[in-house]
């Protein structure tokens, strides 16, 4: 009768021999393409070679980059899937540095389990944990997870991907108030106060009241508003228009880029309300660089900073605290108030919306919007 076959990863029974005089220990190891080999470690003592040999056979029943096991710690398949996520031409940049902060937090709360150890159980109760501080954040450690372990699965390390069996991350119901225009008003005053304030010796550029103007004039994502450009910008006639195709990312390397598409490769062209016009002629006139926002280096301006501007101009205030993606979401609901929901999908560059129960064809093109959204600057203007 044929005598079994060692599992993969595992050795058989410790021998003696000596090798050149010295005394040896020696075992077989069963490595990971199915074949078993002699691995054989010499020492000063027949004790000590056993204890050479007991170490080189630990160290090579440990997985190495692509080999995953039942024994494999979770902060080894995150290393080797991060591996595999850096040489995916299907991620964008942006999407990689999600993942690899979400793998930080997973190293750390479950490191040192082991894929047999990483139960349904036990992966929701720390995908919940984090949920409670951060549901935003705990959802896409759950896509990282799945992805993890779908490794697992494919490396014959478990049956099935637990992950699947843990519970989604549920999404806060949305609770704010759209601004309507006598507080856009307000707001604006405090914007304009503050960019007339110096830095320095010098005074600001104007470019905080500028760019917020143009978030509501457009209703675009705060990295797409910074991604403008005159070319993007059509303002040779009227109706003048806006051409929404790229975004502003962080890179890899942690430095900030223009992205050549948008968050969903939706290109869109969008009326611009008649209230930015002279605004966005003044600032061509005054241009020294092709972006509409710049920074004051005149380089790509990173969308923390815009946001740290604007908490600054609001501190003290009764709006202190509001997000500036609250513009967003008042221009989609003052659009959806006037023209329906599927008009705020099409002006946002929406696939669909959350409230409604199945999704439409995209429109290639933004609604007619411009004169709609010119009524949030009538009480707002200079």
């Amino acid at each position: 009768m044929a005598r079994p076959a060692l599992p993969i990863g595992a050795w058989g029974e410790i021998n003696y021999t000596t090798r050149s005089g010295k005394p040896a220990a020696y075992a077989r190891f069963r490595d990971y393409d199915g074949v078993s080999r002699p691995v054989l470690r010499t020492g000063a003592s027949k004790a000590k070679a056993k204890t050479a040999l007991l170490e080189a056979l630990a160290d090579r029943s440990k997985p190495s980059l692509g080999d995953i096991n039942r024994d494999t710690k979770l902060r080894e398949l995150a290393d080797i899937y991060e591996a595999e996520m850096e040489r995916d031409s299907k991620l964008g940049p942006q999407t990689k540095n999600n993942y690899k902060s979400k793998l930080k937090t997973i190293r750390v709360g479950l490191g040192g389990v082991t894929i047999a150890e990483a139960t349904p159980a036990r992966l929701d109760r720390f995908v919940q944990a984090v949920a409670t501080k951060h549901p935003g954040a705990a959802r896409m450690v759950r896509t990282v997870l799945k992805n993890m372990m779908m490794l697992a699965v494919l490396h014959e390390a478990v049956d099935r991907n637990p992950v699947v069996e843990t519970r989604a991350v549920a999404r806060a119901v949305p609770n704010f108030s759209a601004l309507r225009a006598p507080q856009l008003m307000e707001i604006r005053v405090l914007l304009q106060q503050w960019d007339r304030k110096p830095i320095g010796r010098h005074p600001r550029n104007g470019s905080l009241t500028d760019a917020t103007d143009m978030y509501l004039a457009t209703g675009t994502r705060t990295a797409e508003l910074l991604a403008f450009d005159w070319p993007s910008l059509d303002l040779l006639q009227e109706p003048y228009e806006a051409t929404v195709d790229k975004t502003v990312i962080k890179n890899t390397a942690g430095k900030l880029e223009i992205q050549h598409h948008t968050k969903n490769h939706l290109i869109r062209r969008l009326e611009l309300p008649n209230s930015v016009a002279s605004m966005l002629i003044r600032r061509r006139v005054n241009a020294t660089c092709d972006l509409v926002f710049p920074s004051q280096a005149g380089t790509l301006r990173w969308p923390d900073s815009l946001r740290r501007d604007w908490r600054d101009a609001l501190r003290g205030s009764e709006y202190e605290g509001l997000k500036l993606g609250l513009y967003r979401k008042s221009v989609a609901t003052h659009i959806a108030d006037r023209l329906g929901v599927e008009a705020a999908r099409d002006q946002l560059g929406h696939t669909g919306l959350a409230n409604l129960k199945y999704y439409v064809e995209p429109a290639k093109r933004g609604p007619e919007a411009a004169a709609v959204i010119d009524e949030l600057f009538q009480q707002s203007a200079d």
